[in-house]
């Protein structure tokens, strides 16, 4: 049996070589010392001049960026729309609408930009949130990933909230959307009382939906109600046209099912999926938007969103490997090792306890052919089953030959007659 060694990938899926230590590809490395990943400090006078001073009291965030980004205080080169995007996650065409467009109104919006140009809290006309934000120990740098209010009073929201307590400043649905962002992003499904603000533990105490373990840790008495309340608010950033939230992390099945069903009504929520898929900043946009795709249930998208991920392999690393711990019931680490091996057939199949390893695992994939709801699932699927399909086992054949009269993706064809003839679909 061959042992693979364990490939380890740069923040933006970029594969790392095998003696880089750093943690960062090469491209990222150049990019981090030429472009900070933050706005810089300003003095305190750097607020009073007249534009910028200006659009703070027209209350347009736009208009501030823009004064902020031209300050003389910056010299004979302003800060570039490219680079100042580059701080929130955004393109610099959709900071662009944001400066020459109508105010933005979004709380979770005016707070992240409030963060990001360290705006003087007594010159803003919002309150920001609570938390705090968190460092990552590796780099060094300040963790963008911070505490939201909620994007939009969506129907999930109301169904879980009650009424509000006078007298505190954080309300129901922003302290239950800040454990379930928590929980997504942390692969838990329980967050220790110790990383909660006590202004959100306040109201999560007393949330019908809420309840504390015998260690004290809160979690929601229905693990699903995770998927759905981040679904809600990664659509919701989707819809105005923004992919920062779905860039932060690679997104779940059940989180990819609920937004693929609200983007299924949105024509401009699915064309911008479809460019973020093809040419997003970083694997995890191109793997997030094109699992969102696979799920809406078109056959063109779900052709579309296959020949994507065949063709970026990163994108296809990271699809592949969340397809196998789903499927196969595996740690994320041992998954990624699986995917990473199907480029070489040389899979390590010792699946744990209880299974009958390849027999097993084959049973389990040539199930995962029969999942409507996801087409490139199902395309993993065959790939996976390229590498430990018996072509004698006629249980196996029986069952790709009814996956080839089910199948409405051209793409998913393809692979299960290359699987069928003994080769792989790549």
């Amino acid at each position: 049996m061959t042992s693979t060694r364990q490939t380890r990938y740069c923040r933006c899926g970029a594969r790392l070589a095998r003696d880089n230590t750093g943690g960062r590809c090469s491209p990222c490395s150049s990019h981090d010392r030429q472009h900070p990943e933050s706005a810089p400090k300003v003095p305190a006078d750097f607020w009073n001049e007249v534009v910028l001073a200006r659009a703070l009291q027209d209350r347009h965030m736009g208009r501030v960026i823009r004064a902020w980004r031209t300050h003389p205080h910056h010299g004979r080169h302003p800060i570039s729309q490219d680079q100042a995007a580059s701080w929130v996650g955004i393109s610099q065409a959709q900071l662009s609408r944001i400066e020459n467009g109508p105010p933005v109104v979004h709380l979770d919006r005016l707070a992240q930009w409030a963060a990001v140009l360290h705006i003087p809290e007594d010159r803003l006309w919002f309150a920001l949130p609570s938390a705090s934000e968190e460092v990552d120990e590796k780099e060094g740098t300040v963790n963008r990933r911070q505490f939201f209010s909620s994007t939009a009073a969506t129907a999930a929201n109301r169904l879980l909230c009650g009424p509000s307590m006078p007298g505190q400043s954080i309300g129901d649905h922003e302290a239950v959307d800040w454990l379930a962002w928590q929980l997504w992003q942390n692969r838990k499904d329980e967050l220790d009382p110790s990383r909660i603000p006590q202004p959100i533990a306040y109201r999560l105490n007393t949330h019908p939906h809420v309840l504390r373990t015998a260690d004290g840790a809160y979690r929601f008495t229905d693990p699903a109600l995770t998927d759905v309340l981040v679904a809600h608010r990664v659509f919701g950033d989707i819809a105005q046209g923004s992919g920062h939230l779905l860039a932060t992390a690679q997104t779940s099945h059940a989180t990819d099912l609920t937004i693929s069903a609200l983007a299924a009504e949105n024509e401009q929520a699915r064309r911008g999926l479809t460019a973020w898929m093809r040419s997003g900043a970083t694997a995890v946009l191109r793997v997030n938007s094109a699992g969102i795709l696979a799920k809406v249930g078109a056959a063109d998208l779900g052709d579309a969103a296959i020949s994507a991920i065949r063709s970026d392999q990163d994108a296809r690393h990271l699809y592949v490997t969340a397809v196998a711990s789903r499927v196969l019931e595996l740690p994320w680490g041992q998954a990624a090792d699986l995917s990473g091996a199907t480029n070489t057939q040389a899979a390590d199949w010792t699946l744990g306890e209880g299974h009958d390893t390849k027999t097993w695992a084959s049973r389990r994939l040539a199930d995962e052919l029969a999942n409507n709801r996801d087409a490139a699932a199902r395309w993993c699927s065959a790939v996976l089953l390229a590498n430990c399909v018996d072509a004698e086992d006629m249980r196996m054949r029986s069952a790709l030959m009814l996956a080839v009269r089910n199948e409405p993706c051209r793409e998913n064809l393809r692979a299960y007659a290359a699987v069928l003839a003994g080769a792989t679909p790549l």
